[in-house]
């Protein structure tokens, strides 16, 4: 009695162990499948990696141009009455009664 037992729990071990197969190849199968069928693929992960750091890079460029209008404020805070009038002068073409303008040739130009 005891060998029909003992084939029993070999037999039962036989099955648990293919059991334990099965559910780790359809784990692998699920897995794989995620990867390259999900509406959150590999190929999407990829590009969603790319953009951020696209975006990143974007940041730091905006971030970059926000100090400088901070530093212009901070200029104009300090002396407005100059900014106001340079800002008549070169935006709005209005000049002092009495003033002469002479223009300069464009090669004589200065970049802001």
């Amino acid at each position: 009695m005891q060998s029909s037992g003992g084939k029993r729990s070999s037999e039962d071990f036989l099955v648990i162990k293919r059991l334990a197969y099965g559910f780790l190849l359809l784990a692998v199968v699920n897995t794989l499948a995620n990867l390259f069928f999900s509406e959150l693929n590999l190929k999407r992960v990829i590009q969603l990696k790319a953009a951020t750091h696209r975006l990143e890079e974007l940041i730091e460029s905006e971030k970059g141009k926000n100090l400088e209008l901070r530093a212009i404020h901070a200029r104009i805070k300090q002396n407005p009455k100059f900014y106001k009038e340079k800002f008549i002068r070169e935006y709005l073409l209005m000049f002092k009664k009495g003033e002469k303008v002479i223009p300069l040739p464009e090669d004589l130009w200065y970049e802001k």
